[in-house]
Parts: C-alpha cells; sequence; structure tokens
C-alpha cells in the first residue's frame, strides 16, 4: 500500500520544519497541473460506476460527474494528493513516522498551486555512546551448596504439606483453625462465618493469637483487643475491638519427610535424583540472575549515556496499558476500589517513571539494531510462534491465521530482536 502511494504520489515542493526533537511540520506545495492529474485520475475511477441520467455508463464527461459528485469528488482527489504527498517526503527524508498525521492549512483554489501542511509525531535522531566494550563489574554467581538444596527441598516439602483434624489437644501457636467469631468496633457490628487462619502471634491483629491459644474444639470466648496506634491498617488503629469468638476446627500441619518415597510422589526416581535437579536448577537460576545483573549495567550506562526525547503519543499509550494491567491485578487481589482511587496518583507517576524508561531502552536498542545491521527472520519468528504455542493444531487454518495475526508476529519479532541485541551487548562487554 505505502509503495503505491509513493508511486503514485505528486511532484511537490517540500519543506521541513523541526518542532521538537519528536515533531516535524511538513510544508507542500503541489503544481496545479499536479492536482489536476489527481482530478483525472478520481473521473477514471468513478465515471463508470456513476449513474446520470442522459449518459450512457462511462460516457459523462468529467465536468458532468464532478457537479454531480460535488464537494466529495475535490475533497477525494485532495486528500490522496496529501497522503502521497506525505508517503514520499516521510521516505525521502528518512523519517521514522508514529501515529497519524495532522493536516492543516490546507488552501485549494482552482488554477493555483495547491498547499498544506501535515504535522507529525516521529522517532527522534539518537545520538548513541559507544557501545561496544561498555566495562561492568563482573558478577560470577556464588556456587550452589548443600545447605541451598537443603533450603529448596524444605521449600518443596512445605508446598506439598497436608493439613490433619485435631481433636484430642487445645489449639497450639502454628496450628489452623477454623472460627466464627462477630467482632465489634465503634458501636458496629460484624460476624465472619467459619474463616480459616493460621494461628501466629499477628493473626488477624496483633494479639489475636495469643488470646485464642490453648482453646479447645468447639470452645467459646469474649475478649478485647486494642490496636496498636502505629498499626498499617488507619482505620483499625488505636481502636478497641471486642470479640465473640468459636473454635470450629482444629487442624496441624504435616510436612513430608525428605525422603525416597517423597521424591517418588513428585515424579523423581530417588531422594538423590531430585537433590541433583535441584541443584542444576539451582545454579541455571544463579547463572540466569548473574546475567540480568550483568545486563542491567549494561542497559544503565546506555539510560544514561543517551539523551534524547521520548514520543509523547508513545509514551501515553504505554503508560495507559501499564495503568491498566496495574488496576486489574490490584483488583485480582482482593483490593478495594476505594483503595485504588486513593493510590491512583502515586501508581500514575509510578507507571509514568516506568514507561518512559522502558520505552527509551526500547528505542536505544532498536537503534543499535539499525546501526549493526541486526535482524530478526521470518522463520526466526514462525519458529518462535510454534514454541510459544505447541498445543496448536499445524493444519493450514491455524497456521494462515497466525501468519495473518501481524500484532503477535510483531511483538514477538521485537522481543527477539531486543533478545539478540542484548546478547551482542553483552558479549562485547568488558568485565572487570
Amino acid at each position: 500500500m505505502a509503495d503505491d502511494l509513493k508511486k503514485n504520489a505528486p511532484t511537490a515542493a517540500v519543506e521541513l520544519e523541526e518542532i521538537s526533537q519528536c515533531k516535524r511540520r511538513v510544508k507542500f506545495t503541489v503544481p496545479y497541473d499536479e492536482v489536476e492529474k489527481e482530478f483525472n485520475a478520481i473521473y477514471e475511477d468513478v465515471k463508470a460506476t456513476t449513474q446520470i441520467q442522459g449518459f450512457r455508463p462511462g460516457k459523462a464527461p468529467r465536468q458532468v460527474v464532478e457537479m454531480r459528485m460535488g464537494k466529495e469528488f475535490r475533497e477525494t482527489a485532495l486528500s490522496r494528493i496529501r497522503q502521497r504527498a506525505l508517503v514520499r517526503a516521510v521516505e525521502d527524508h528518512k523519517l521514522k513516522l508514529i501515529g497519524s498525521p495532522q493536516f492543516e492549512n490546507i488552501i485549494y483554489e482552482k488554477g493555483k498551486p495547491f498547499t498544506f501542511d501535515a504535522t507529525v509525531e516521529v522517532i527522534p535522531d539518537i545520538a548513541l555512546p559507544e557501545y561496544k566494550g561498555i566495562k561492568i563489574e563482573r558478577r560470577d554467581p556464588a556456587p550452589t551448596t548443600e545447605a541451598d538444596v537443603d533450603a529448596e527441598l524444605d521449600r518443596l516439602r512445605e508446598n506439598h504439606a497436608f493439613l490433619n483434624d485435631v481433636k484430642d489437644r487445645p489449639l497450639r501457636d502454628g496450628d489452623f483453625a477454623v472460627i466464627t467469631y462477630e467482632e465489634e468496633a465503634d458501636g458496629q457490628t460484624e460476624k465472619f462465618e467459619k474463616r480459616f487462619v493460621e494461628v501466629t502471634k499477628e493473626s488477624l491483629l496483633p494479639g489475636f493469637g495469643e488470646k485464642i491459644v490453648g482453646m479447645k474444639l468447639g470452645e467459646k470466648m469474649e475478649f478485647q483487643i486494642r490496636v496498636p496506634d502505629d498499626y498499617g491498617d488507619k482505620e483499625a488503629a488505636g481502636k478497641e475491638i471486642n470479640y465473640r469468638l468459636e473454635i470450629n476446627e482444629i487442624k496441624t500441619k504435616s510436612v513430608p519427610e525428605a525422603d525416597d518415597s517423597f521424591a517418588k510422589k513428585i515424579g523423581f526416581k530417588s531422594l538423590e535424583n531430585l537433590r541433583k535437579r535441584i541443584h542444576t536448577t539451582l545454579t541455571e537460576r544463579k547463572e540466569r540472575e548473574s546475567e540480568q545483573n550483568e545486563i542491567g549495567q549494561i542497559m544503565r550506562y546506555l539510560l544514561e549515556k543517551t539523551d534524547f526525547e521520548v514520543p509523547r503519543s508513545l509514551l501515553a499509550e504505554e503508560t495507559k496499558r501499564g495503568m491498566n494491567w496495574r488496576i486489574e491485578a490490584a483488583l485480582r487481589a482482593g483490593t478495594p476500589v476505594e483503595q485504588i482511587r486513593e493510590e491512583r496518583e502515586e501508581l500514575l507517576k509510578d507507571e509514568v517513571s516506568r514507561a518512559y524508561t522502558g520505552l527509551k531502552a526500547n528505542l536505544i536498542i532498536f537503534e543499535i539494531a539499525h546501526k549493526e545491521g541486526i535482524e530478526v527472520s521470518a522463520a526466526e519468528v514462525d519458529a518462535q510462534l510454534k514454541r510459544t504455542a505447541p498445543g496448536k493444531k499445524s493444519d493450514e487454518n491455524t497456521q494462515e491465521k497466525e501468519k495473518d495475526d501481524s500484532d503477535i508476529r510483531d511483538d514477538i519479532e521485537h522481543d527477539l530482536l531486543r533478545q539478540k541485541v542484548i546478547s551482542f551487548l553483552h558479549n562485547s562487554a568488558i568485565k572487570e
């Protein structure tokens, strides 16, 4: 489409004005004979389908067709001229266009040159620092010890723990309890049915766990707690709260032993085999963390040494996307809507900062890719598509759908390009 627009672009005088790093005003002057060519082209396109009384299809003269179509005839031609002239100017001046142009100062008079301006947002020119051989601090990963393996094994055991009912003893610290209780504060009472809690000093509120330790199954109790003034929940801080509580169930957590039986239960031949896998996994994790630390040093250097304006439309779009994600995540986590509203300004401030840094880093990376001729092939995108969607059937319809989904392909291409450039920078860095 862009090639067709460029090929049919009118000959025009172009004047380029830099408004800011990310904004250009392009002024066009199109000779009237070029406008006439477009009018004739429009006439040829529409004459066969325009029904005009007294003329056979395709035989009405241009003047008659113009009168029949009215303002639409002229506006269609002038719009084509604007779009085609802009495409050629963008190509000739190597502008990296973002979004849609804003056409202004459009002046058309029959027999005179057609003039108009186009204000466009562009990716700015980026003056890169020396990016080969960036000096960074070497971060060799710490060796994986048996203590590391033990800790990870304990975490796995905790994840596979189960709860047993307790009927023959009172509630202890560290148990789990199902409780029904009423909570009264400031003259208002709220009831909670069969709530599941872990019994610790900080259960529900400071001091709550200590009050219920020692209670028996089915036992009822009334007590009062005064919440500390500096408690994190401002609504509860400093209040005196009365409780009427009943113990419905007592449960204790059973953690499986670290033995062959446990290893087999989670898919390994033996405990020794499981420990070897944990050792390998932890070692690989530490290596990735070390590499990410070094890459972070590289990116901080590039961000500090490169100064340019980030396009406003990209920043607004990325900020909006990030804010939507944060709000949805907060709602899924059960954060009250009122709290989200109260914290919105602070969230927005954080998100603008995150979006700005991320966009700036990406623009630097893509500029390095351009300088170094680093590219991603269609075959690489296809391979990544198959890896990320292994469960999809490989019938022709599915493959065609994947190929037609340009947004997904663009995202994958950009991700792969970032990975290639980051790998290039990391490999060329000087680790001291």
